[in-house]
Parts: C-alpha cells; structure tokens; sequence
C-alpha cells in the first residue's frame, strides 16, 4: 500500500505499482494492519498532541507544524523556549506519558456545533460538514482524523535527541527511546565514574571542562600563530608565508592575522583537500590564488582580496611548489 486518500465519502486505498499486474478489477483484497508499526504511529501522533498542548497551556505557544513517523517526531513551534521553560515542559511531558494517565477520547460533532467550542480547542477548525475532536481529558481539544491511543500512559518514555533555537524539537519514543536512555545513560554512569564525580554533577563538570579546553586551546593557537607570525615557512620573492596543518576559529585568526608583519600570506590546511588563504599584501590576493587552484585542482570556493577558502577536487600535495609557480 502506497497511501490511503479520501473522496467524498469513499476510503481509496492506492497500490503499489509492483502489485497492478497481480490484480484485476473486481477482486476482493483482504487487507491487515501491521500493529507495530501502527501502534509506533498512534503513540507518536498522541505524544505530539500533550507536547503541544503543554507549550500552549504553560506559556501560549502554537505549534507551527509536526512531522509524525515511526517512533520519531519533529516539532516546530511558534517562538522559542528558554532552558527553565524547557525543563518545565519536558517534566510535565514525561509525566503524562509515563505515570500520570490523561486519558484520549474522540467524538464527531458538527460544524455549527463547534461554535461553543471556538474558544478552548487548540488550532483552526476545518471547513468539514462534520469534525472528529480528539480532547485529552481537562487537557486539550483538538480538531484530528487521526489514530490516537486511548491513554497517555501508552506512549511511554521520551528521548529527545535534537533541539534547535528552542523552537524544533526532534524526539524518539518506544523502543527507539528506551535503547537511546539506556546506551546513553550507562555511558553518563562510565563518565562519571572515570572522573571520579556523582553522576548529578557529571553535566556541570563536563561543561566546565569544556570551557577550560577551549580556553587552553585558544590560548595555544595565539601562541602559535605568533610563532608562525615570527618565524614564517618560507620566503618567495620577499613575500613571508606562513603554513598550518590543522583547522582554527576564524574569528581568532582574523584578529590575529591584523598584528602580522606587512607582506605576509597565510595558509590554512584543514585535511580533506580543503584550504584557507589570508593575505595582507595588496599586490598579492588572496581569491585570485584560490582561483588558480581551483582551476588546476577542480572544486569550488571563493572568498576575498585578503580572505579566502576552497574545497578542492584533487589533492593539493605541495603549496610551497605551487605558490612558487603563482610568483613566477
């Protein structure tokens, strides 16, 4: 079965194309529901309906759109959360679908009988002669024609892998969820346990064991680019060039690369033929050099007169070689 669609008041079942030759007209087809993955669906459409009821009724956000799968959901809403937010809506919503039961009822009711429900159901209300509401009991109302459990304790545990803007939010449910809680807590338990540290405190260590990194590897790469800005590669025709084999925030080194002596280039060699140019000699431009390579090498880039970068085709196996060749 390809899709199911509706018209008027017919169910149109579509077929695969690799079944027509199988079929004739007139046959009767004994169809039957594959529950697993059934079931997957109607948890994660009703896990979808608490999540966006709890961002309406805790703090008056709509729900833009959703993306419902197999044990996965993709939620966008209308304005971002905050972390204090988040943990409020995320307790709440493991709540409901594990120990607190809301139970899911569904009705029809008619279009004009909706009027006295304008004001409480959640969402537009389609222009259908008849309206099926789905209401999480003293919860949400919602117009849906979808499957739903009849519980929310049904659902069961909730991962979210994925947050962006604190306004999409990606999560697994089922067994999807539990294999991602239980891999990833064992290894939270493992951390913890080599840093010799509480598992409570583990999430607070490890970002200030991050910050303390990238201060020492900033720290490390001025000093380096120092170096490097004292004691260049090489020299070609009175032009200093300065070489590094490894990948550095850019917003450093184009501050540092201001306090460069005149008359200098800089490349940048990340791996995976992919290259960055700074230069502050005027004569010498840093886009034109990359438009070379990109000629002879293959690839795409582009950039500026004292800053660009290119991914290239074919492996660049000597700069050196090349820029001599560029001087001549």
């Amino acid at each position: 079965m390809d899709f199911v669609s509706k018209k008027d008041d017919f169910i149109i079942h579509h077929i695969s194309n690799s079944y027509h030759d199988q079929l004739k007209l007139g046959d009767k087809i004994e169809g039957k529901i594959d529950w697993d993955y059934r079931f997957g669906i109607m948890r994660a459409h009703s896990s979808q309906h608490i999540l966006s009821a709890i961002f309406k009724n805790e703090y008056n956000i709509d729900t833009m759109r959703a993306n419902i799968s197999f044990e996965e959901v993709v939620l966008y809403i209308s304005k971002s959360v905050n972390k204090d937010e988040l943990e409020n809506v995320f307790q709440q919503f493991s709540r409901f679908c594990t120990i607190e039961n809301l139970p899911f009822k569904s009705k029809l009711i008619s279009h004009d009988g909706s009027e006295d429900l304008n004001n409480i159901i959640r969402g537009k209300i389609p222009e259908e002669k008849m309206l099926r509401v789905i209401e999480i009991e003293d919860y949400d109302i919602n117009c849906c024609g979808g499957t739903h459990v009849r519980n929310s304790v049904e659902i069961g545990s909730i991962y979210f892998f994925e947050i962006k803007k604190g306004s999409e939010f990606k999560y697994h449910l089922g067994k999807r969820a539990i294999k991602m809680l239980t891999k990833n807590n064992i290894e939270i338990i493992d951390l913890a346990s080599s840093l010799n540290i509480p598992i409570n405190a583990f999430p607070l260590t490890f970002k200030n064991q991050i910050y303390k990194l990238r201060d020492e590897n900033e720290g490390l790469s001025l000093k380096i680019l120092e170096l490097i800005s004292n004691s260049p590669t090489t020299i070609l025709n009175g032009v200093k060039i300065g070489i590094l084999n490894f990948d550095i925030n850019f917003k450093l080194l184009s501050k540092k690369f201001k306090d460069f002596s005149p008359n200098y280039l800089l490349i940048i060699e990340k791996g995976e033929n992919n290259i960055q140019i700074l230069s502050n000699n005027e004569n010498i431009k840093a886009n034109d050099i990359i438009q070379d390579l990109i000629k002879k090498y293959g690839g795409k880039g582009g950039g500026s007169p004292r800053s660009a970068q290119a991914t290239l085709e074919n492996e660049l196996k000597d700069i050196i070689s090349e820029l001599q060749l560029l001087f001549i």
